[in-house]
């Protein structure tokens, strides 16, 4: 990332006085200044009390950087309230004590003694590990241990992952050339702190209890975390594999426990082998691996984008399991609603990822999830910056688990219009409730986010952020945008959703053909010109008139909508009667035929183009437009010509009509704020964003008059219509009840 974590993760906040004390307190402890806290020493006791039993996990940690990231800060803020480490150690010390006073009880007697000698071993080491290092050493060392987790499923992520904390550990020793191994303490062993696992993926228990719901296992589980304990500071191998094994037997013995009590998937947990440097578990499970069993304080990381196409084994299990589950959705989305399972109640997660799932379809039962079970706190989208290099268009989320409270009244400017930006320091007692959002404008300087942060941020109402689609804008746009939508029906209820998209051939290098060899193909058979038809394509509709390329596209149907004359035959001799009624065409497709058997988008037989309910819409006048444009492109095309996909049409008895409000700027306006961006500030034009335009209702004399207009932009063929467009734009404004005010502020956006 070229941000620092100060900037990304801990940007203003909208709350006030209250809580730890002034939040400009704690804004001040996350800089990096070298001036002292201003916290009193009964607040640094809870603080660092608050910091010690912090539980946080990467869910798809990879090679840890973001573990990493969150260990540096907390490091960073132990620095600032404890300098000398006084208060940190003494809750290390006073750990181990507690966990001495627990051994006393334990009624095997080799047990007690083993264990109590184990933890008097650790107290002496901890004392090293305070006396002989670095500051940073010891709290590195006791947030590693208590504090941080990871899981990713590859196994080789997870060891690289361990290394780096390895790395962080061995730089903060100090050498004694008199000390065997030069003083140099051993590593800590990581196994059950990084482990290797597929972190979407669950276990069922009985009624949703904790796997270890019996005293019996209770007991066994105690024994495990003093086991796992003992082996996180095991030094030698011998020691290692001593505790490895008996690590195994507990668990083989719980297994057994579980088993009696029948509960479901106990062959699942003890598939586990933490200590199997190659292994990778196919679940995960926080109380088996981990202990933890009421959840985390906080989720951190960046969700892996994997293409929908690339899990579709997976997808019948992501379908019993998650709400927000679309055939469709890539893999990212499902690390959102994993992490909300994963979190204790008002845990807090924070990612950074795509923004596609502010406004794709397959997103729409996620953020329907997101609006209704967690309190959303700040919001960044970056568009298409390049600030974060493994992902495109990134963005930043950061949500409690806790249901949203009801809307709070935000505070407006002057005429009661605009939303005055936040105070960095959350100063005048305002603590409006609203999400933190910011749009980043790709032209400001990455390095002064945190300037740019703080004077441009807005709060929005989390009510705002609907289903069908997530705008971070503030509440004078949102109002606009909403008295756009109530101003007319929306498109897809106007042609009663008849939106059609273009002809997919599978491989248009067989089926779209050139001026040249159309001809050649009618001058060897005339058949030949019974099924080629002029093509568009979406380049080639631009905005009023469409620029056609001389393409043409080979049209066989498909023999499952239309009757040919080889529909009824086996292949063989279907091939031997289309080959004999297109002899030109049969000839054609020969130097294509190992990819036209093996394309995907096919018809019965590989000569046909795959199966299509609306040729007959092609045939008739239509308003198309392609799927990628800057600013609207729509035109008017006539009746001999075809599609092809991504490109969208649809039919329609007032298509001028149609035509202008959908090249006018507000549409513009309306699909910025639904599509989904892309780089090069390309709006997507897809159905399902253009669907949502509101029609307004016109007038016989409103509706001439647009008629007029648009038919001079089409005999013009798009050149030089400023002066009529923006005679169409005053006229639509008027349909949709604006001002000129209104105007001018939706004009100044399209220009943004």
């Amino acid at each position: 990332s070229t941000l620092t974590p100060p900037s990304i993760l801990t940007p203003p906040s909208p709350q006030g006085e209250g809580g730890w004390g002034d939040e400009g307190k704690l804004r001040h402890l996350l800089s990096h200044t070298d001036e002292p806290h201003q916290f009193t020493e009964s607040e640094v006791k809870r603080l660092i009390e608050a910091i010690d039993n912090c539980k946080i996990l990467d869910p798809a940690c990879g090679s840890g950087a973001f573990p990493m990231g969150i260990l540096q800060k907390m490091v960073h803020i132990l620095a600032k309230l404890d300098p000398r480490n006084l208060n940190w150690k003494q809750r290390q010390i006073d750990r181990l004590n507690q966990l001495i006073i627990d051994a006393e009880d334990i009624e095997d007697e080799k047990t007690r003694t083993d264990t109590l000698t184990n933890l008097e071993a650790q107290k002496e080491n901890l004392e090293r590990a305070f006396a002989r290092n670095g500051l940073d050493y010891g709290r590195k060392l006791f947030l590693i241990q208590n504090c941080i987790y990871g899981v990713d499923i590859q196994a080789i992520a997870v060891q690289i992952a361990k290394l780096r904390f390895f790395i962080s550990l061995i730089i903060d020793q100090q050498e004694d050339q008199d000390e065997i191994n030069r003083g140099i303490l051993p590593l800590p062993n990581l196994e059950t702190k990084f482990v290797a696992a597929n972190s979407l993926i669950g276990v069922a228990k009985v009624q949703q209890l904790s796997v270890f719901d019996t005293q019996e296992i209770q007991a066994k589980q105690k024994r495990l975390e003093r086991l796992r304990r003992d082996h996180f500071f095991a030094k030698s191998l011998e020691t290692k594999r001593k505790k490895r094994q008996e690590d195994e037997l507990l668990c083989q013995e719980i297994g057994e426990i579980l088993r009696r009590n029948k509960s479901p998937n106990v062959e699942s947990l003890q598939s586990w082998k933490p200590y199997d440097q190659n292994a990778s578990a196919d679940f995960f499970d926080p109380e088996w691996m981990f202990g933890i069993n009421d959840g985390f304080d906080i989720c951190i990381g960046n969700p892996p984008y994997v293409r929908q196409e690339q899990i579709k084994e997976l997808k019948p299990v992501f379908k019993q399991n998650f709400q927000c589950f679309t055939g469709v959705a890539d893999l990212f989305v499902y690390f959102f609603e994993r992490g909300y399972q994963l979190l204790k109640t008002g845990g807090v997660l924070s990612y950074i990822c795509s923004n596609k799932y502010f406004r794709s379809g397959y997103g729409e039962k996620l953020r329907d999830f997101l609006g209704k079970n967690t309190t959303i706190k700040q919001l960044i989208d970056f568009g298409d910056t390049d600030v974060f290099t493994a992902i495109a268009y990134p963005s930043i989320i950061l949500f409690s688990k806790e249901k949203p409270s009801p809307p709070a009244p935000l505070p407006r400017g002057e005429g009661g219009k605009t939303l005055t930006p936040l105070s960095p320091q959350g100063e005048g007692g305002r603590g409006d409730e609203g999400i933190l959002s910011l749009t980043w404008d790709k032209s400001q300087n990455l390095s002064e986010f945190a300037q740019v942060f703080h004077s441009q941020n807005f709060l929005m109402p989390q009510s705002a952020l609907k289903a069908d689609g997530w705008r971070l804008e503030n509440t004078q746009v949102l109002d606009l945008l909403a008295k756009l939508r109530n101003a007319g029906k929306p498109l897809g209820e106007y042609v009663n959703g008849k939106f059609y998209r273009g002809i997919l051939t599978g491989f248009n290098e067989a089926f779209v053909i050139d001026r040249e060899t159309r001809d050649k193909l009618i001058a060897e058979h005339p058949s030949s010109a019974e099924v080629i038809k002029p093509l568009l394509r979406g380049r080639d509709v631009k905005r009023w008139y469409v620029d056609y390329q001389d393409l043409y596209l080979i049209k066989i149907e498909s023999s499952e909508n239309k009757t040919h004359s080889w529909s009824n035959q086996a292949e063989k001799e279907a091939e031997k009667v289309f080959a004999k009624t297109y002899p030109a065409i049969h000839k054609h497709f020969e130097q294509f035929r190992n990819q036209l058997t093996t394309r995907s988008d096919q018809g019965k037989f590989f000569w046909e183009l795959r199966s299509c309910k609306y040729w007959q819409d092609f045939e008739q006048p239509k308003i198309v437009w392609g799927n990628l444009a800057i600013s609207p492109q729509f035109a008017i095309a006539l009746e001999d010509f075809y599609l092809s996909a991504p490109a969208n049409l649809i039919i329609s008895k007032n298509e001028k009509y149609l035509l202008a409000i959908f090249n006018s700027q507000i549409t513009q306006y309306i699909v910025s704020q639904n599509a989904a961006v892309r780089q090069g500030g390309f709006l997507e034009f897809k159905p399902m964003y253009v669907s949502q335009i509101p029609i307004p209702t016109a007038t016989e004399a409103e509706q001439k008059a647009i008629e007029t207009l648009v038919q001079k932009c089409l005999e013009a063929k798009g050149q030089n219509c400023q002066q009529w467009e923006q005679e169409i734009d005053e006229i639509v404004a008027r349909l949709y009840g604006l001002s000129d005010e209104e105007m001018e502020i939706i004009k100044g956006l399209n220009a943004d």
